[in-house]
Order: C-alpha cells, then sequence, then structure tokens
C-alpha cells in the first residue's frame, strides 16, 4: 500500500525558479497530494508500474519523492528519499527501510556510483525555470545528477506526465501568463508546471542513458491537474515510463554510440 506523508518537489535556486521552488514545497507539504495518490485510479495504475520497475531493487535514491509512496517499500531493500524538506518531518512518515534526506534533484549530495537505481516520479514538470527553455536545461540537470549517484549499469526510472506535442507549444506560449497566474490565488497555491512530449522526453534520457523501456501506464478515469481532480477526458496529460540504463564500467562509449 502507498504510504502517505507531506509531499515536496525538489528544486531550488540551481536553475529551478524559486519562487515555484517555494510554492512547491508549501503546496505538497499538505496531505491533499497523498489523499489524491491514495485515491485517484490513475495514481494507483502508476503506483502498480512503479511497483514493477523497482522490485528487487538493492538501493534506490527517490528523488522528489516528499514522503508520499506510490508502490509498496517493501519490494526493495533501502531507499533513500529525497526532497526539500523531508529533514522536517518526523521519523514515524517513513518506513523502516527508507531514510529521509532534504536535497536537490539539481545538485543532489549522494555519493557517485552509491545506488543502483534512481526514481524520479512526477517530478519533471515541476523544475520550472523563468522560461520553458529553462524546464528542459533543469531536466537534464536532474538527469545528469542521478546519471551520476548511479553505479555502472545501473537503472533511471522515469514515470512523468506527458503531453502531446500541439499542447506543449501551447504550453510554451502561456508559460508566462501562467507562471504569473500561480503567483495569485486563482490557482489555490498550486505552482506553474510545464508538462513535456514524450518523445522529447525519451530523447532527453537518452542522451545520457540506455533507453530499455519506454511506454504509457495505462490512464484511470480521473488525474489531477494543478492540484485539482480531472476526468482524465477533459486533459491531453497522461503519464508514462521510461526506464534507462547507465553504461557498464567496461565501456566508455555515450549510449547514443552503442546503439
Amino acid at each position: 500500500m502507498p504510504v502517505r506523508g507531506a509531499r515536496g518537489r525538489v528544486g531550488r535556486m540551481t536553475g529551478q525558479d524559486p519562487g515555484s521552488a517555494a510554492q512547491n514545497a508549501q503546496f505538497f507539504a499538505g496531505d491533499k497530494h497523498g489523499r489524491d495518490v491514495a485515491a485517484l485510479d490513475t495514481y494507483k495504475r502508476i503506483g502498480e508500474a512503479l511497483e514493477r520497475e523497482v522490485a528487487g531493487c538493492r538501493r534506490v535514491l527517490d528523488v522528489g519523492n516528499g514522503g508520499v509512496f506510490q508502490y509498496d517499500t517493501r519490494v526493495v531493500e533501502e531507499i533513500v528519499a529525497v526532497d526539500l524538506f523531508l529533514d522536517r518531518l518526523p521519523p514515524s512518515c517513513f518506513p523502516p527501510n527508507v531514510v529521509p534526506r532534504k536535497g536537490d534533484a539539481l545538485a543532489l549530495e549522494e555519493a557517485n556510483g552509491s545506488f543502483d537505481a534512481v526514481l524520479e516520479a512526477l517530478l519533471y514538470h515541476h523544475l520550472v525555470g523563468a522560461n520553458p527553455e529553462e524546464l528542459v536545461r533543469n531536466v537534464r540537470r536532474a538527469i545528469a545528477e542521478a546519471e551520476r549517484v548511479l553505479e555502472p549499469g545501473g537503472r533511471l526510472i522515469v514515470a512523468e506526465s506527458c503531453v502531446p506535442t500541439w499542447f506543449y507549444r501551447v504550453e510554451k506560449v502561456l508559460f508566462r501568463p501562467l507562471l504569473a497566474l500561480a503567483r495569485t490565488p486563482l490557482l489555490g497555491g498550486h505552482p506553474a508546471v510545464l508538462q513535456l512530449p514524450f518523445g522529447l522526453l525519451v530523447d532527453l534520457i537518452g542522451e545520457r542513458f540506455e533507453v530499455e523501456r519506454a511506454y504509457r501506464i495505462p490512464p484511470g478515469r480521473w488525474i489531477t491537474q494543478f492540484g485539482r481532480r480531472w476526468p482524465i477526458i477533459l486533459t491531453p496529460a497522461r503519464a508514462f515510463m521510461v526506464v534507462g540504463r547507465k553504461a557498464p564500467l567496461e565501456s566508455s562509449a555515450p549510449p547514443s554510440a552503442l546503439r
């Protein structure tokens, strides 16, 4: 069963818009997101997919976790959960095999090569900067940090909300007004986000990893957008999974050269 707690999103002054980073921490510090994860069918299906991917892992770094686990933590030997304010939460929020740490997806404090899997679930669309291009740079940086802390042959497991290319173009045009709107009460305190097309997400991960699997997670009937529950039919956003593997030690060639 998912373990519920406060929810935050990693990102500080290293590239994410400071106002959005603060809003992420404030919004997800409540338990609303945890309730949605536990109740909505789309999140349950995302959790099932995540559980299949992490099952049997020895040591997982769960980045942008915020104290909400969408998978059964018992299928992993040890989990290090990283987010902006996990150091503020009481130990009772976390299962026995979870070590919570305060951290930044764009500048992880973990040692090189110290995990056999890094999980980044529904994180990237929160790493917004001052403009749409900065989100792509921030995602690249988060992926690079994941690669650094993975051992050779380790896996990056990404579940992300993606949109069609045409809608991404619309999002980019509307991003600056949305960023301003998010600073008003009209979005209920939810930060501005920017969702990537699935193809772009795969390409970004493929710059540093050998992509082993990339697939759509079957949607349920309900999802959240800007913190509000929406029928899935009313939004083009869908959840996707991408799993990339870091090159083994014996290979010094980049993933693109190995294909």
